[in-house]
């Protein structure tokens, strides 16, 4: 799996997990070793790899149907497709397409994606609205994901990270003193 880093001008860091690579989402104002040293430290679970549950094909079916239920929505459309950059898609006209590579991968973080992109069928954006609905719907969302992680990122991730951003900083203010 790739790992990258990039900035954007906004006011917290992100992580984005795709099913090729992981993005790490700067603002542009963390630019002190410092200050990336401590986003590090405040991700614990990036610690190893951990027991999971894979899901399987039918498990995925029967967690879509649970979730359509318990959203109250009609998807026009859904279907089961390897995906590159995404783990799923839902089209304006209500279309949902999940990535097939969701089987195998931890249960709790198939559940995640699919209450995450049947939401969508109520609300297309990513604003306030969608996140206090998710957090309704899944509290411990952001749990999922991350215990996700750190199923997929190798032991030695916090390392590999810190030299990633070493050298963006480097890149961007000059050599740094550690």
């Amino acid at each position: 799996m790739r790992t990258r880093i990039k900035r954007e001008n906004r006011k917290s860091t992100a992580l984005s997990l795709s099913p090729e690579e992981l993005v790490i989402i700067l603002p542009d104002s963390a630019s002190t070793y410092t200050d990336l040293n401590k986003l590090l430290n405040s991700l614990p679970h990036l610690k190893g790899p951990q027991f999971f549950i894979p899901a399987t094909k039918e498990e995925l079916h029967a967690l879509i149907e649970k979730w359509v239920n318990k959203l109250q929505v009609q998807p026009k459309r859904i279907q089961l497709r390897r995906m590159k950059n995404k783990w799923a898609s839902c089209s304006i006209n209500k279309n949902v397409i999940f990535n097939s590579l969701l089987i195998g991968m931890p249960i709790e973080f198939v559940e995640y994606v699919i209450c995450h992109d049947l939401l969508h069928i109520k609300v297309p954006k990513h604003n306030k609205l969608f996140r206090n609905l998710l957090s309704a719907y899944m509290p411990n969302w952001k749990e999922r994901v991350m215990g996700t992680m750190s199923y997929i990122l190798p032991e030695n991730t916090n390392e590999m990270f810190l030299k990633a951003l070493k050298q963006i900083i480097i890149k961007t203010e000059g050599e740094v003193k550690c």
